[in-house]
């Protein structure tokens, strides 16, 4: 079958190449891919990468075959998977239901083989049907939707009466944003000028407000017009190191900062000024767990989440280097591959 592997941490040795089709084990799910997505990850990379490895986590297709034991899962079923595809179960963070946290996870994508194939085996135990009323692409959303469903109901407990800045209108942001708005709370999404389209997309899907870091002054705004003791809650979904340091500055005393966006570097923060003074909750949000994958599921049942807006370009696993290109650029938003 075809594969998109990463063959070394070079990123020059991605390419698609033939590989063997995989076949399920027991209590495993053999799963024909129909729509995988571009995460940042896949095109900048990412700490938990053990390649050679087939890249690629969001996804959803069609149960091709299962494997012994399989109970709940039949072929022909519409769904999709969660990335945590192995954890060991016994540690005090698996016990406690957080499989993200698992010294010995395995993600696919980067830790085992992934989505940007024609076929996937992940264990039945991963595995969610895909609501009725979405199609395979908005499917490839749902893993994102599951993220920012951690961060918003999970991590942040948000109750609906907070006002929230999300800093970055990436996918991840702009979901966040709309988790936000099914709490009922008031949220405000920053980015830059090249942002514009991204900022109408998130509009579509409820946020309050945008603001362009290139033409106003953010904080300024957020303590005369929003609230001058400053937001309740800032989400950091965009990975940049200046984002930190706006995010703790546009904070209450007693706000809630949840580090979502991936830094890749260290970062240096003032706790004198930030924890100890003003007594700010910090905290980061990692992946999903399956608690917020059955969040993000229940939701979409309940409320109207516009997925589709966010999916800008739609190519075939062939034209990867393209869809890897927009995504680097910024150009698209999400970038769904057909296998």
């Amino acid at each position: 079958m075809q594969a998109l592997l990463q063959e070394n941490w070079e990123k020059d040795s991605i390419s698609l190449r033939e590989v063997e089709e995989p076949r399920p084990g027991r209590g495993e799910v053999k799963i024909r891919v129909r729509a995988a997505g571009i995460c940042g990850t896949d095109v900048r990379g990412i700490s938990s990468l053990r390649p050679p490895v087939i890249l690629g986590h969001e996804f959803s297709g069609e149960v091709a075959e299962i494997g012994q034991g399989v109970e709940k899962i039949k072929v022909g079923d519409r769904v999709t998977s969660e990335t945590t595809i192995y954890r060991c179960g016994v540690c005090s963070y698996c016990q406690e239901g957080f499989f993200n946290l698992c010294p010995e996870r395995k993600g696919i994508g980067s830790g085992a083989n992934g989505s940007f194939a024609e076929y996937i085996v992940v264990p039945e135990f991963a595995v969610h049907l895909l609501p009725r009323q979405l199609s395979f692409e908005e499917g490839a959303v749902l893993e994102p939707l599951a993220c920012a469903v951690r961060g918003v109901l999970e991590q942040a407990e948000l109750e609906g009466k907070e006002k929230v800045i999300v800093l970055g209108p990436g996918p991840l942001g702009i979901l966040v944003s709309w988790v936000v708005k099914t709490r009922g709370a008031s949220v405000i999404l920053v980015g830059k000028r090249e942002d514009e389209f991204r900022f109408q997309v998130a509009k579509e899907g409820g946020v309050d407000d945008t603001l362009n870091l290139d033409e106003v002054n953010v904080g300024k705004i957020v303590l005369q017009e929003i609230d001058p003791y400053g937001v309740d809650v800032v989400f950091e979904c965009s990975g940049a190191l200046s984002a930190v340091s706006l995010g703790l500055e546009l904070l209450r005393k007693r706000g809630r900062y949840i580090q979502m966006g991936i830094l890749h570097r260290p970062v240096t923060v003032d706790f004198d000024q930030y924890l100890f003074s003003r007594e700010l909750e910090v905290t980061g949000s990692r992946t999903q767990t399956t608690s917020s994958w059955e969040k993000a599921i229940s939701l979409l049942e309940k409320v109207n989440i516009p997925l589709k807006k966010i999916i800008t370009h739609v190519l075939p696993l062939s034209r990867w280097q393209e869809g890897f290109e927009l995504t680097q650029s910024r150009k698209a938003i999400k970038v769904i591959l057909m296998p």
